[in-house]
């Protein structure tokens, strides 16, 4: 008698947590939200809203599950040049008022990072250290590209493709052992042969990423969310717009 063996991915034996982003349209496409588990990458051009999502994610997943949060903590790693804490300030004024809660940026821990090496030390045991005391829900890199920026005069290729999937590995461990959302941002950069812009650190990192989603700016106002690819989401796009109080 022949046994018939079925295989299943690990897709449809787990079930992923999701981090609303706080409006509904985005949501909507994202079906229910980030999710766990893998990478996911944020691109946009300066300006686009990238920093304001991720600001606002931050408080998001404080909240209690039913109201769209892991009721958890955020580790905000920033490489860019300075933190917008007055603006994660204004966002935490109206989260409090809205959902009722307290002391919402002691939830939010912030780390200014300037190169690769450090960020592969704050991966490895830094995070690990501090989910012994916090249950952390999101990792946020603002932005991977703004550690290679800089560098990239003096950076052989080989090496930094070895950095981003050193970098890579780390972040998926981490979201497999505190099951939290990974979301990075990269910048936008002019590919001179195509003549079209793209996201920075080419293939090497592209080759890394599980989702990637873009924002683009369309008026003073109005901004594009777009799912360019997903594991488990079709290509979509929704407007929405950021306020003072963040997303809507």
């Amino acid at each position: 008698m022949k046994v018939k063996i079925f295989s299943f991915s690990a897709d449809l034996l787990c079930e992923y947590d999701r981090l609303k982003t706080g409006c509904s349209e985005i949501d909507k496409i994202l079906r229910g939200g980030f999710r766990n588990n893998i990478l996911n990458e944020l691109v946009g051009t300066a300006g686009s809203g990238k920093t304001q999502i991720c600001l606002y994610l931050s408080l998001m997943v404080q909240l209690p599950k039913q109201f769209g949060g892991l009721n958890k903590a955020a580790v905000y790693i920033c490489t860019e040049d300075v933190f917008p804490i007055k603006r994660l300030y204004q966002m935490s004024s109206y989260f409090e008022q809205k959902f009722g809660i307290e002391n919402s940026l002691d939830n939010v821990f912030i780390s200014h990072i300037a190169d690769s090496q450090r960020l592969k030390k704050v991966l490895c045991f830094d995070i690990k250290h501090l989910g012994r005391f916090k249950s952390i829900g999101l990792i946020v890199i603002d932005s991977i590209g703004g550690l290679f920026r800089n560098h990239s005069s003096g950076m052989r290729y080989d090496h930094r493709s070895k950095d981003l999937a050193k970098i890579a590995e780390e972040l998926r461990k981490l979201s497999s052992r505190f099951k939290c959302i990974i979301l990075c941002c990269n910048q936008m950069t002019d590919n001179i042969k195509t003549g079209c812009s793209e996201p920075c650190l080419g293939l090497s990192w592209s080759n890394l990423v599980n989702s990637r989603f873009r924002i683009t700016r369309t008026t003073s106002s109005w901004r594009t969310f777009e799912i360019i690819f997903s594991p488990d989401l079709p290509p979509a796009h929704c407007n929405f717009s950021i306020a003072n109080t963040g997303i809507k």
